[in-house]
């Protein structure tokens, strides 16, 4: 059989005509007549009778509609399927990434990600840097997110660096500043992070101003430096991330631009062993995309 042959019989069953049926599937009248004949004699029945002139079903042949008609009806239920698959995600995706972005802004990025493809199966889960370099190059991830000076390992990754800011307690007497430099701090309470790549440029930065800094306190995390930030125990220079996606933010503190300026570093890691799938790709776009409405301008490199 035939698609032509059925869509053909179809057509004249539903139409009542050979005429009608013809110029409803755009071709001739014969050549209808010959689809139909051909039919009959591949399933060794007749479809038709012609009585006074028209064609009437046989009871074969009504038979033999239900089942075509379930036919298309599968037919058309393939094109809707396929147009679910064009507007849908379907697939996962798998994130691990180090504490500081996976505690504030990632969460927050792949809420508005999962709402635009609701049949996407997601994870996030956090690592230190190093175990996330793991995990990826051992394929156990789709994407990755690492704090880490340089990449040497099976993965391949996008090294994406933006600036560090200043961020103050609301009423801080520097407040009206567009840009704090070291030489403003000089004399006000500062805390600091541990002694990682960026605070080490940090204190580059002062030593080289010749400021001698009021270091209040030293923590572990950057949400921990703006919750003190905000509860006014005195300023630090943290990454634009901590600085604006943290629930401290809402207390209330300032950021502010800092010269001079201090790169904060970061790898997007993938599998190398494997092709980057289109969900991976669009939430890297979302990720650079959200990063710029925020105002923060990040610069990406292989």
């Amino acid at each position: 059989m035939q698609f032509q042959q059925l869509n053909a019989f179809k057509a004249v069953y539903e139409l009542g005509t050979v005429t009608a049926a013809a110029d409803y599937i755009h071709i001739t009248q014969p050549a209808v007549s010959r689809l139909i004949a051909s039919l009959e004699r591949n399933i060794g029945f007749e479809l038709f009778q012609r009585v006074k002139g028209r064609l009437l079903p046989s009871e074969k042949g009504k038979a033999f509609y239900i089942e075509v008609s379930k036919a298309y009806g599968a037919l058309e239920s393939l094109s809707d399927s396929a147009s679910d698959i064009k507007n849908s995600s379907f697939g996962s995706l798998h994130i691990a990434a180090f504490p500081m972005l996976s505690s504030n802004f990632l969460p927050k990025l792949l809420g508005k990600f999962l709402s635009n493809n609701k049949n996407l199966h997601s994870s996030l889960k956090t690592y230190r840097s190093e175990e996330v370099l793991r995990r990826t190059a051992l394929q156990s991830c789709d994407i990755g997110f690492a704090l880490l000076p340089e990449i040497t390992e099976g993965v391949t990754s996008i090294k994406v660096e933006c600036n560090c800011v200043c961020i103050l307690p609301q009423d801080s007497p520097l407040a009206a500043h567009s840009v704090i430099t070291p030489s403003d701090l000089e004399g006000h309470a500062i805390i600091s992070c541990e002694k990682d790549h960026t605070q080490q440029q940090v204190d580059k930065a002062f030593k080289k101003a010749k400021i001698k800094r009021n270091e209040v306190a030293e923590v572990s995390l950057a949400i921990a430096i703006v919750s003190l930030v905000s509860e006014g125990v005195g300023a630090s220079i943290v990454d634009p991330f901590s600085a604006k996606y943290t629930t401290s933010n809402s207390a209330g503190i300032l950021i502010k631009e800092f010269e001079p300026s201090i790169p904060f570093r970061f790898f997007i890691l993938l599998p190398s062993l494997r092709a980057t799938s289109e969900i991976v790709d669009q939430f890297i776009e979302l990720f650079f995309q959200e990063a710029k409405n925020s105002g923060i301008e990040l610069i990406r490199s292989k």
